[in-house]
């Protein structure tokens, strides 16, 4: 989940290439299995995200179609099912974790035995293709806890500046609506304008890394940047007045997110109930392990992502 981020652009100064910024790396994340139901029938690739065989996957559909074209697999009937276990279109990263879970799934089920980071390349690339998030990825790949992406990069390229955490560290979640986000990242202006606060909250942070400068950073980023309504205003204004330290908005999406410890995040959750908004209010601890291949012990492959950040 990503509290601030800027832009990166390649030689041109043209297209997307990355992000940098801060955030989050949720506890929480997507799981994916992959099943290869044929290995010599037609190129064909089905989704199933939460038993929904219509849902928009796109970002999973293209990491995929991305991993068996640089594979050079041309034939073979593949199913890739998978279980959100965060909001998806609020700012927490949904995309990302889904793209690089169903990548790892994939590779795992083909039996490529590609490295981690040739395999999460394709989600990376994914991501930036269909817009909808621009360094999540990398910070999926291999960090944890809380931090930010000070160069921007593919898996393996990025450099991640991670914080201190307190043992008790907790994110309390209040989400109203699903944002499209390519609204803002297809605006030039705006991109613009996202590049130069995110650039500005970067420095500000590297100069002294800290769970308080990450949390003060974002606040001040989502204030600043246009896209807060007004009613993501008034939840972040309960949750600071319900003890919550920091409190901002997700980047990007209709959703906020409150800095607590546990014994506060209760009393935070229950404030942002009782809003007139009526958010979906969720609390998450923050992981310790990257995306990674699972087993469920009867053959199939599933892959888990747990992250943060979204560009």
């Amino acid at each position: 989940m990503t509290n601030f981020f800027a832009i990166a652009y390649n030689h041109r100064g043209s297209e997307p290439v990355g992000a940098t910024g801060g955030g989050y790396i949720l506890s929480k994340g997507v799981l994916s299995r992959a099943t290869l139901l044929s290995h010599d029938s037609a190129l064909r690739l089905d989704t199933v995200v939460d038993g929904n065989a219509g849902y928009d996957a796109r970002t999973t559909r293209r990491a995929v179609e991305l991993l068996r074209r640089r594979a050079g697999v041309t034939r073979g009937h593949l199913l890739v099912e998978q279980r959100m276990e965060i909001p998806v279109g609020y700012g927490f990263g949904a995309s990302s974790a889904s793209a690089i879970s169903a990548a790892y799934a994939t590779a795992a089920a083909l039996g490529l035995g590609w490295s981690r980071e040739r395999v999460a390349k394709a989600a990376y690339d994914a991501e930036i293709i269909e817009k909808t998030g621009l360094g999540t990825v990398s910070a999926a790949y291999h960090f944890t806890g809380a931090g930010a992406i000070a160069a921007a990069g593919a898996p393996g390229v990025a450099r991640f500046v991670e914080v201190k955490l307190p043992r008790e560290f907790r994110l309390v979640t209040a989400s109203l609506r699903p944002y499209d986000k390519t609204r803002a990242l297809s605006s030039a202006e705006m991109s613009a304008r996202i590049s130069d606060l995110g650039n500005r909250a970067l420095t500000r942070f590297l100069a002294s890394p800290s769970i308080d400068t990450l949390g003060s950073c974002g606040e001040l980023y989502s204030s600043r940047l246009g896209l807060m309504m007004p009613d993501l205003r008034e939840l972040t204004r309960l949750a600071k007045a319900a003890g919550a330290t920091y409190a901002s908005q997700n980047m990007i999406g209709d959703a906020i997110h409150a800095v607590a410890d546990s014994g506060t995040a209760q009393s935070i959750a229950a404030s942002l109930r009782k809003s007139k908004a009526k958010p979906a209010v969720r609390t998450y601890r923050l992981c310790s392990r990257g995306a990674r291949v699972l087993s469920d012990g009867r053959g199939a492959t599933p892959a888990g992502a747990r992250l943060s950040v979204d560009g």
